[in-house]
Formats: structure tokens, C-alpha cells, sequence
């Protein structure tokens, strides 16, 4: 099933949708009843039904729903009525062309032969109206686009003008936002080379305070060496008095008992 806004719906969808209180299209949200719903395919009549037909003539089987007849009649009779209002300026044309093509679409070879003729000619007397109101529209939209063309032209000329006017301007002010600079720069070259001196200076006066401190600490370090050299000096003549007390010792040592060796079965050496 079809909508007056040409979506398409299922009929269980449809018919749960549009019975609601307020019912509206979920796609555009454009309002919508039940009622005016289009059915695009009539209803498939049971196997018994087809039974009973099948002896019917070819024109009895190509007649339509009268359900489905109605609802597009009614599709008909809604897109002659906004086409109205189209003309007359209350409605979009764009909507009222939609649903026309909506009406169009819905209407099968099938239905064709049990719509109003009335309710064509109508519709076809209501689009012959449209097409003439969209050529002097046409017209009007050409002598728009004349007047558009000369306050484009207009609008450019005041444009190049205003463009040339500003570029003097930004010109003037890159000229002075340089200078401004340029001077910024030199305040800060000066600033920089202050900032220079006075660290140049205390780092000087760290200088010779660590200089006096490291003389005092190289006087304390000469001291200590020579106190260091007296104790070396002393220690190396302890040294050597004590090397000679050892070898004095060892040949004492030497001179003493001697231990014997017994030998065994094998021919290792047992110290007795």
C-alpha cells in the first residue's frame, strides 16, 4: 500500500501505523489516515473463488477491486485538489507534480477501464493548466536570471573594487605590523644582550669565588700530600725492616729438625 506522499508500506505495517490517533507517514511525517491509503495490488481472492471464476469471461476477470478503485479515485480526486491549490500559489508545485505521478503509478491496465473518465479529464485539464503556468514561470525565470546576471556583474565590479581597496589596506598594515616588528625585535636584541652582561658578570664573580675556593682547597690537598708522602716514607722503612726480620726468621726455620719420609708398597712419598 502506497501513501498520498508516494511511500510504500505493507499492509500489516500500514494497517498498524495509520490506525493509530494522529497518524502520520514515517518517512516524511506528512499527516495520513487509513482510509485514504492507495492499494497498489488488489487483494488475491481465495482458491475457491478462483474456482467459481474460471468460467468467466476475460473482461469479468480484468475488473478491478472496487476497494482498490475507490482508494485510487481517491488519490485522483487529492492530486486534482493540491494541483488546484499548486496553481493558486497555497501549495508546492513539486508536491502537487508527486502526486500526480503517485495517481499515475497506481493505476494498472487492470484498473484503468473502471475509473471515473471524468476524474482523467480532470486531472489532464488540471496538469494542461500546470504546464502552462510552468511556461510563464519559465519566462519569468529568464527575465530573473537576466536581472540576476546584471547585479552579478554590478555585484563583481563593487567586489574588485572593495577587494583592490582592502589589499591597500593589508599592504598598509603588513608595513606597519613590519615595522612594529622590526622594532620589537630590536628592543628584545637589547633586553637579550643586557640580560648577556649581567649573567656575564655574576658568572664572572662565581668564577673567582670558586677560583679562590679551589686555591684554598689545592694549599689543603699539598699539605695533606706531603703529610701523606712523610707516612708512605715511613711505612717503607717499616716495610723493609719487617722483610728482613722474616728472612731472618726463615733461615732459623731452615736450620731446625727435618721431617724423614717413609715409602710404602707404591711409589708414593708419606710424610712421617
Amino acid at each position: 500500500m502506497s501513501t498520498q506522499c508516494g511511500h510504500i508500506y505493507c499492509l500489516d505495517c500500514a494497517t498498524f501505523h495509520f490506525s493509530q490517533g494522529d497518524p502520520f507517514c514515517a518517512v516524511c511525517r506528512r499527516p495520513q489516515t487509513l482510509e485514504n491509503m492507495i492499494r497498489l495490488f488488489p487483494d488475491n481472492d481465495s482458491d475457491v473463488a478462483r474456482d467459481d471464476t474460471s468460467d468467466m469471461g476475460e473482461a469479468d476477470q480484468l475488473s478491478s477491486s472496487p476497494v482498490s478503485v475507490r482508494s485510487i479515485e481517491r488519490a485522483g480526486q487529492d492530486a486534482v485538489d493540491i494541483v488546484k491549490k499548486a496553481i493558486a500559489g497555497r501549495e508546492d508545485m513539486k508536491d502537487a507534480l508527486l502526486a500526480c505521478n503517485t495517481f499515475v503509478n497506481c493505476v494498472t491496465p487492470r484498473e484503468k477501464a473502471h475509473i471515473n473518465e471524468e476524474l482523467l479529464r480532470d486531472i489532464a485539464f488540471q496538469l494542461t493548466l500546470v504546464q502552462t503556468v510552468l511556461k510563464d514561470h519559465e519566462k519569468d525565470i529568464a527575465r530573473l536570471k537576466n536581472e540576476i546576471q546584471i547585479a552579478r556583474a554590478a555585484e563583481t565590479t563593487a567586489r574588485l573594487q572593495v577587494d583592490e581597496q582592502r589589499r591597500l589596506a593589508r599592504r598598509a598594515e603588513k608595513q606597519k605590523a613590519g615595522l612594529a616588528e622590526e622594532l620589537k625585535a630590536q628592543q628584545e636584541r637589547y633586553e637579550l644582550i643586557r640580560q648577556q652582561c649581567i649573567i656575564a658578570t655574576e658568572d664572572a664573580t662565581r668564577q673567582r669565588v670558586r677560583a679562590g675556593k679551589l686555591l684554598n682547597e689545592l694549599e689543603e690537598k699539598e699539605d695533606e700530600m706531603l703529610k701523606w708522602r712523610e707516612q708512605a716514607a715511613k711505612a717503607k722503612r717499616k716495610y723493609y725492616a719487617l722483610k728482613n726480620e722474616l728472612k731472618e726468621v726463615k733461615r732459623s726455620a731452615a736450620g731446625g729438625q727435618r721431617q724423614g719420609y717413609l715409602r710404602d708398597g707404591s711409589d708414593d712419598l708419606e710424610v712421617v
